[in-house]
């Protein structure tokens, strides 16, 4: 009898634990309004490919030529399978120095087949205010995801280059205008804001914490206190996770991820031959040829232990989890990537 694979059970046992308050620092949930990542991104030309370059792309054409006249050589009969025109982008931390090193995320934008083996020329990567920040360049690799049965599916149109990337101008963050600061929380939850103010008022009552427009928590700093100094104080308090229900689906890699607060209502789902049956109590199932029987108001735990006693596989999984969504019989939010 098939069984579900052993990583993908594990995934979804992992939040099974008993439900004890969990405690969580506040700089694992939120940020310093200001203090975020940028996002860059630049063109460039990947060369050195074994004939699975672009092939009508007069955009790499173009480029090629430029590239090559920058570097006083001309020349107008420029056309090569071993190029190919992509599209770099990066992440820029919030206190990138110069010199530092970032990852790059490279995509064709022309027809090439594959960018495996490629090197990256160097490339300017903009901001938002159109200003170069980093300087990519390098050779790709291929970034393969688990796909169902145990295969590897790397999609070869995009790569990565760890480290790829040099900063050339700081990023410098403005934060703690008139000796105040705002904590933003990354999934904005009303419980986990009153918690959060309860706890900055407990431990800074000079700073008056308060739930303030935008879905942000305003703090005024103490007085003989620098900002950096307050920063890194309130990014040590502990204050009770409250996390939503939530199961993540990623049906090209085939990964399920749920989380323990998960709960299912009375339902039936059938799919060719197999048949999951969530009730008050024992009904009988006659006739049928795989039945798994769950109580009301079930726990992920008897989901996953149901469904791998039946033999269901991944794809079966992720299909009765839509059918349960729309059901309204899954008490969580479905998320599908």
């Amino acid at each position: 009898m098939k069984r579900i694979p052993a990583f993908i059970v594990c995934m979804m046992m992992l939040a099974l634990a008993a439900r004890a308050e969990v405690m969580v620092k506040l700089r694992d949930i939120s940020y310093v309004d200001g203090l975020k990542e940028n996002q860059l991104m630049g063109f460039g030309i990947v060369v050195g490919l074994p004939g699975t370059g672009d092939t009508r792309s007069a955009l790499t054409k173009t480029s090629l030529r430029n590239l090559l006249k920058n570097m006083g050589i001309e020349g107008d009969d420029i056309g090569s399978k071993n190029t190919a025109a992509v599209m770099v982008t990066a992440m820029l931390p919030a206190f990138a120095r110069v010199g530092d090193r970032v990852d790059i995320t490279v995509s064709s934008i022309g027809d090439a087949k594959s960018l495996e083996g490629g090197i990256l020329v160097q490339s300017p990567l903009r901001g938002a205010d159109d200003r170069v920040y980093v300087a990519a360049q390098g050779t790709l690799s291929m970034d393969g995801a688990g796909a169902p049965g145990g295969r590897t599916k790397t999609v070869k149109t995009v790569g990565s280059i760890s480290g790829g990337g040099i900063v050339e101008r700081e990023s410098l963050p403005e934060y703690g205008a008139d000796s105040a600061i705002q904590v933003v929380l990354e999934n904005w939850d009303f419980t986990m804001a009153s918690r959060i103010v309860k706890a900055l008022n407990d431990a800074f009552p000079e700073s008056k914490a308060a739930i303030a427009k935008g879905g942000k928590i305003k703090l005024v700093v103490p007085k003989e206190t620098s900002v950096d100094e307050f920063i890194a104080k309130i990014e040590a308090i502990e204050v009770p996770a409250s996390a939503r229900a939530r199961v993540v689906v990623d049906e090209r890699s085939g990964t399920i991820v749920m989380g323990g607060a998960v709960r299912i209502s009375e339902v039936v789902v059938s799919k060719e031959g197999m048949t999951v049956r969530i009730e008050k109590k024992d009904k009988g199932s006659a006739g049928t040829t795989s039945v798994a029987h769950i109580k009301d108001v079930a726990t992920v735990k008897d989901l996953v232990d149901a469904l791998g006693s039946i033999g269901a596989s991944t794809r079966d999984i992720i299909a009765i989890l839509k059918a349960m969504d729309e059901a309204k019989a899954l008490h969580a939010e479905l998320i599908i990537r």
